[in-house]
């Protein structure tokens, strides 16, 4: 697991942007954090090495955005995700069998349902205001999901 702190959205943009170049259509990027820890901007700086960034907003309500540029991007935001039934009805596993790049906000509300391997970004508040410290993992069979030890946390809570 690597550990990276970004100190303003800029520098987020940057470490997105570096992130992108190492994937590929069908690759998942599963992002998990609370409000305001900077999910919404890495999409933004992944979008912006795939030259489709004037398309990037959040799809909280929709669910599902999708973008294209020199690749194909779906948007996923799984905020308003309150049961696994629900996963069925936004289409999102049939998303993932596709030949896009599929980033999901909220990933820990689906981590049983994602494929392997995925590119797990866990995204936090840093110690100033802002801040952002992301822990990035390579999940697959052979390497432990970091969100479904988080998922198991927050259902113990």
């Amino acid at each position: 697991m690597r550990r990276v702190v970004t100190h303003n959205e800029a520098e987020t943009r940057a470490l997105a942007r570096s992130i992108a170049a190492t994937l590929r259509p069908g690759s998942i990027v599963a992002l998990s954090g609370e409000l305001g820890t900077g999910k919404t901007a890495l999409v933004r700086g992944i979008c912006e090495h795939f030259g489709c960034l004037g398309q990037v907003s959040s799809p909280t309500f929709t669910i599902v955005n999708e973008y294209s540029g020199t690749a194909d991007i779906a948007h996923c935001d799984l905020y308003r995700i309150e049961k696994p039934g629900d996963l069925w009805e936004t289409g999102l596993l049939d998303i993932m069998s596709g030949e896009r790049i599929v980033i999901i906000e909220w990933a820990e509300r689906a981590a049983a349902a994602l494929p392997f391997p995925r590119l797990e970004i866990l995204c936090d508040y840093g110690d100033g205001e802002t801040d952002r410290v992301y822990a990035i993992h390579e999940a697959d069979a052979e390497h432990a999901s970091l969100l479904a030890a988080q998922g198991r946390m927050e259902a113990s809570r």
